[in-house]
C-alpha cells in the first residue's frame, strides 16, 4: 500500500476555519504539486479529502474525482485517518488531503511509532509505502515534496 499525505496549500486567515480559501500563493502551490503528482499517481488512486474549503481547493488542482470525508477533517485524529484508509492493509494507493498537525502526527506514527509529530509544510506531500515481507511490515518514506522545490 502507498499512502500520500498532502497538506492543503496556503490559506487565508478567516472565521469560520472551515470556510478559509486558498490565497493566490496557495493556488499556485497546489497547482505545482498537482503537476508533480499527476504523472506519478496510479490510475486507480483513491483520493480522500477533508470537507474544509482549502483542502477541497487543493485537491481540485489535481482532479475533481475525490471523496470528501469528515474522517479527514480539522478535528480528526491520526488513528481515524489511518483506519479510514485501512493502513497498511489496503491495496493500491491512497491520497489524503488534510491538515496539520494531524498529518505530521501520522508521519511520526509511521516512521517513529509515536505521535510526537513532524512539521508538514503548506502544500507539501509525504509519500509512504508499506511493503509486507515475510510477515514483517516495513514503512518506507518514498518522497517529501514541497512546492518550493518544484
Amino acid at each position: 500500500m502507498d499512502l500520500i499525505l498532502w497538506r492543503h496549500a496556503e490559506a487565508e486567515d478567516r472565521i469560520p476555519d472551515s470556510a478559509r480559501e486558498l490565497t493566490e500563493k496557495g493556488l499556485k502551490q497546489a497547482q505545482k504539486v498537482a503537476r508533480w503528482l499527476e504523472p506519478r499517481l496510479p490510475e486507480n488512486t483513491r483520493i480522500i479529502v477533508s470537507p474544509a474549503v482549502r483542502t477541497q481547493q487543493t485537491a481540485s488542482a489535481l482532479t475533481t474525482r475525490f471523496e470528501t470525508s469528515d474522517q479527514i477533517g480539522t478535528s480528526t485524529t491520526p488513528l481515524k485517518i489511518l483506519n479510514t484508509v485501512a493502513w497498511p492493509a489496503a491495496e493500491g494507493t491512497v491520497l489524503v488531503v488534510g491538515h496539520q498537525p494531524t498529518l505530521g502526527k501520522i508521519a511520526s506514527l509511521l516512521l517513529k511509532g509515536d505521535e510526537s509529530g513532524f512539521t508538514v509544510r503548506k502544500g507539501s506531500i509525504w509519500w509512504f509505502s508499506c511493503k509486507q515481507k515475510d510477515e514483517q511490515g516495513g514503512t518506507i518514506l518514498r518522497a517529501v515534496i514541497t512546492p518550493e522545490i518544484l
